[in-house]
């Protein structure tokens, strides 16, 4: 069985591209960063197939929370930001590509701002 995978890195008109489930399974390493339901900052190395990151972007894009685990094996946690050891690990261990964040735009709120409750004498 194939299935059809459209990409829009390069345009929203990309041609799609037929992938067989062989494909699909292959399983890769991601970084996620975001932030957990107090606003602390956090990352996920996050090891799943191709077919849960396909539902993993979903979930992203409903903006609903999720549990990594849900959607693959997690293989370091932590808050902040990895450590330069860590990021070299996983470079080593998993052949993945270290590529900075994007700068966020000065004046515009954070898109995945939530509201958080006030604690005790907050």
């Amino acid at each position: 069985m194939t299935n059809n995978w459209k990409t829009g890195a390069y345009s929203k008109n990309s041609t799609p591209v037929a992938v067989d489930d062989a494909a699909m399974n292959e399983k890769v390493v991601v970084l996620l960063q975001g932030k957990n339901i107090y606003g602390d900052p956090i990352f996920t190395y996050l090891q799943l197939t191709l077919k849960s990151l396909i539902a993993l972007r979903d979930k992203m894009l409903s903006r609903a929370d999720f549990m990594p685990a849900e959607y693959g094996t997690v293989l370091a946690a932590g808050k902040g930001d990895p450590s330069t050891e860590l990021r070299s690990e996983m470079a080593v261990t998993h052949n993945m590509i270290d590529v900075p964040k994007p700068a966020a735009p000065a004046n515009a709120p954070h898109a995945y701002a939530v509201p958080q409750p006030k604690l005790w004498d907050d």
